[in-house]
């Protein structure tokens, strides 16, 4: 079973808040310099957080480093998750199966970017009206970051290598249109049907987490 979580950070979180974060996401906080990248790094940890405590997971559950920097459970294979952030959005997915998430912010690109995908988005792509482009762009792209996330463990993956817009054998996708400007993507083994998000707000988030991470006995 898969569950995803939506944090909108529309009213940012103090950096105050880091002691409620487990300890792999407070060392990532601390690598960053700029506030706003610590402010959606510090909201995604807290996601993050939410999402493994309402499965019944220690947040401080050892966590590892796979080649592409994905971070995985060290000592269990029976949950996996993703995280992603972009501008105020972050997301979260934990299933027991492989998953895979990503957040975009809808944006200009120049659509030479596009020849590192599948020859099959390509096309597709192309036939797209003129004023729809980046948005059909983006459904490639979030979905394509997704899919990477889900299906890569030791090993480094090619944007060419499916087509993730005609489908994915095994695979299913799920879109997310965020306030028209930004553009959710999940990405999971296949099941009956993806549920519907939750979304959270920094409030109802942090009157869920009750205190720093606990020590793991």
């Amino acid at each position: 079973m898969t569950d995803i979580f939506i944090l909108k950070n529309s009213a940012p979180v103090s950096e105050e808040q880091a002691v409620l974060l487990p300890r792999w996401r407070r060392r990532r906080l601390e690598r960053l310099r700029y506030a706003a990248a610590r402010e959606a790094s510090l909201g995604a940890g807290l996601l993050w957080r939410y999402a493994m405590e309402s499965h019944g997971i220690h947040p401080e559950e050892p966590v590892r480093f796979l080649q592409a920097g994905k971070p995985v459970f060290a000592q269990r294979e029976d949950v996996h998750f993703s995280l992603s952030h972009s501008g105020p959005y972050a997301m979260c997915a934990v299933s027991d199966r492989h998953v895979g998430v990503d957040v975009q912010q809808i944006k200009p690109v120049h659509l030479s970017v596009a020849r590192r995908f599948h020859f099959r988005e390509r096309d597709w792509l192309a036939e797209q009206p003129p004023a729809e482009q980046i948005g059909a762009f983006f459904r490639i792209w979030t979905r394509k970051e997704a899919w990477v996330k889900a299906v890569s463990h030791d090993q480094l993956l090619s944007l060419d290598q499916e087509d993730v817009i005609h489908g994915v054998s095994g695979w299913q996708f799920g879109e997310y249109d965020l306030d028209g400007e930004y553009l959710a993507a999940v990405c999971a083994r296949w099941e009956e049907k993806l549920p519907v998000p939750k979304i959270l707000s920094p409030q109802e988030l942090l009157a869920e987490l009750k205190g720093p991470c606990p020590e793991l006995g």
